[in-house]
């Protein structure tokens, strides 16, 4: 799945780093990287997908 960069919107890579504590119980913290060379850590819950999931269709 490809998310985009929070910064400059290119596509970036998701590796997962960890858990922090959140008021709300354990979030899970990734490493961003983009092909414009921006990095951040973060919550993952809170990327943005650049292609979307597939909708399946229901007959």
């Amino acid at each position: 799945m490809l998310y985009d960069c929070p910064e400059c919107g290119l596509p970036t890579t998701v590796t997962p780093y960890g858990q922090a504590t959140g008021t709300d119980g354990p979030v899970e913290v990734v490493r961003v990287r983009c092909a414009g060379a921006h990095w951040f850590l973060g919550p993952g819950d809170t990327l943005r997908r650049l292609i979307p999931a597939p909708v399946h269709e229901q007959s």
